[in-house]
């Protein structure tokens, strides 16, 4: 039977009447396949003609033929082969040709390739939405197609294997021998380290580890959260800033997961009253990853943090990161200037150090000297001497500070500012013909003036060593497979315009809100039904020109600097917030969740 060409036949068959397109009726595929007899087929059409139903139904009520005699009968009529998929494995990289929900809400799987053509099952021909969604899937994605029928549980058994992290969890789990689960948490028990490992490395404990770690990667997430609580241990992952719960576990797994975990790192095993910090490299999916790990003592058990750095994905852009416009421009040129200070600031997580090694990377070149003082050192970059603060050991920004001074740098990054040593360093340094990149916590760009005047920096050095001071936030982007955009309400264009009308005049010029859309986040596979998927930077870019250091050296407030800073064109947060919603990137709830005071 040759059913490489099928896919459009049934698209123009209307529902119950089937042999309208059809290769043969149903009662000729039943009598074909030796289903039924000639008799009881007679039978059949007798009662179909007296209770009005169609045939199909007349064969499901007397019991005459199966359920999957029935998907065979119909695939007959279609020139559709059958396929049977209950107990088929389907490998994760054919099934997810087609989207889960797609999959799920059609009943449809892809569960083979063969000579490049993508085998794809169905279990109602009949379905004229479902073969839409084929035909879609089809034509964007260019596939060379080959459609099977199969039965409702074959389908079904398929969907089941749609890949989850509890699903493969359990199945390790119950595939191992009590033995050796056993042998992994009591470690009390194993006599020394290096046994400690190899049962580790060979157990079922280290396969739940690395499906965690795979999973994470997958997702896209920033951070795994592994946390003890009174009867169960919880993995959390943190996808987009925010924190989802993925998977619970029993209590007494948790001293196998943090050893393998702690193996891994070069942590020590048997440390369980002090925090400790480690990292790893490993490769997943073709890609180098750096896991950042943090081990944490808590009532209930240890805690542990794994921080995700995908290697592979290198240093992002300026641009990349969501700076446009004016601000670009004023970064740019303050980063190229001899000497001075360019400030990042906002809260923790909000992509300080981000910004940082893209502005790093963009003066990176043979010509110049960089060194960094990270704590810890995120990315590793070709070209810059890049060091990691241990405090414990006196090692601490200032004390860092004060000899990289000695190593001829042009170009100093500090991880933070946190006290007035570490301040009063940085600032002669830029003052002495280096350029000096750090952070500092506050939660605009003005803020970080009385923020160092606090840290009791003279007024008249500040003004003269900064040249720029960044504030920024990070807010999730809309999913670009499940988007809509519509009209904003009355209520949200009110809010709109409120912010447009503060912007500067060259920036309100462009923009038309009489036919302004917004985007609608809905929902789907991709995204993990949440709507958005990615982040993007929001920024204020404050330029420390000659009107802005007359009020610093006057001690005025930040209020009144960030004032001063609109009336010169600078965007605030929300607005530039704003112009990233009116490009369809974000929503307005993301703004208004991350710059709400």
């Amino acid at each position: 039977m040759n059913n490489t060409a099928t896919i459009n036949v049934p698209s123009e068959v209307h529902e119950n009447k089937p042999g309208e397109a059809a290769l043969m009726s149903l009662e000729e595929a039943l009598l074909q396949l030796g289903l039924i007899t000639q008799n009881q087929l007679e039978l059949v059409k007798i009662e179909s003609v007296n209770s009005g139903q169609p045939i199909e139904e007349v064969v499901r009520k007397m019991n005459l033929v199966s359920a999957q005699g029935l998907v065979r009968a119909w695939g007959l009529v279609f020139g559709m082969d059958f396929v049977d998929l209950e107990g088929v494995s389907i490998p994760n990289e054919i099934l997810n040709r087609i989207p889960e929900h797609v999959a799920k809400k059609y009943k449809i799987v892809a569960f083979a390739e063969k000579d490049g053509r993508l085998q794809i099952a169905l279990c109602d021909p009949h379905n004229l939405q479902a073969l839409e969604a084929l035909e879609f899937i089809k034509q964007q994605n260019n596939y060379k197609v080959d459609v099977f029928v199969t039965t409702e549980e074959g389908i079904n058994f398929a969907l089941d294997q749609y890949g989850t992290l509890k699903k493969e969890v359990v199945k390790t789990l119950e595939e191992a021998r009590p033995e050796e689960i056993e042998a992994e948490v009591a470690e009390e028990k194993v006599e020394s380290k290096d046994e400690l490992t190899r049962i580790i490395q060979d157990a079922p404990i280290s396969k739940v580890v690395s499906l965690i770690i795979k999973y994470a990667v997958s997702s896209n997430a920033s951070d795994i959260h592994i946390e003890a609580e009174e009867d169960e241990v919880q993995v959390r992952y943190r996808i987009d800033g925010v924190l989802r719960k993925i998977i619970s576990l029993p209590k007494h797994l948790l001293p196998a997961i943090v050893s393998r975990i702690k193996i891994l790192s070069n942590l020590k095993i048997d440390e369980q009253r002090l925090p400790q910090d480690g990292r790893f490299r490993s490769k997943i999916d073709n890609k180098e990853i750096d896991f950042r790990v943090s081990t944490f003592p808590s009532v209930n058990g240890e805690k542990v943090v794994m921080r995700i750095l995908d290697v592979s994905a290198g240093i992002l852009t300026l641009e990349q990161l969501g700076v446009t416009g004016r601000s670009f421009e004023i970064i740019e040129k303050n980063i190229h200037k001899p000497h001075g200070m360019i400030l990042v600031t906002g809260p923790t997580g909000s992509g300080k150090s981000t910004t940082l090694y893209a502005i790093i990377d963009r003066l990176n070149n043979e010509g110049v000297n960089i060194v960094t003082l990270e704590d810890p050192v995120e990315y590793y970059m070709a070209g810059v001497n890049q060091s990691q603060v241990k405090p414990e050991i006196g090692y601490t920004f200032a004390s860092g500070l004060r000899s990289i001074l000695r190593q001829d740098p042009d170009i100093v990054m500090v991880g933070e500012i946190r006290d007035f040593e570490t301040a009063e360093m940085a600032i002669h340094a830029a003052l002495t013909g280096h350029i000096v990149l750090s952070t500092l916590h506050t939660n605009d760009a003005a803020g970080a003036i009385p923020r160092l005047i606090d840290m009791k920096v003279e007024p008249f050095l500040i003004a003269s060593s900064v040249n720029v001071i960044i504030a920024q936030r990070l807010v999730r982007k809309v999913c670009p497979d499940c988007v809509q955009k519509k009209p904003p309400t009355k209520e949200e264009l009110e809010e709109i315009k409120k912010e447009v009308e503060k912007m500067p005049e060259d920036q309100k010029k462009k923009i038309d809100l009489s036919r302004a859309e917004i985007p609608r986040p809905q929902g789907c596979d991709k995204c993990q039904g949440t709507g958005y998927k990615g982040r993007i930077g929001i920024f204020e870019v404050l330029p420390v020109d000659k009107p802005i250091e007359e009020l610093i050296v006057k001690e005025v407030s930040a209020s009144d600097i960030a004032r001063k800073a609109i009336e010169e064109g600078m965007l605030t947060l929300k607005q530039d917030g704003i112009l990233k919603v009116l490009k369809g990137i974000t929503t307005l709830e993301e703004v208004w969740r991350v710059t709400k005071e």
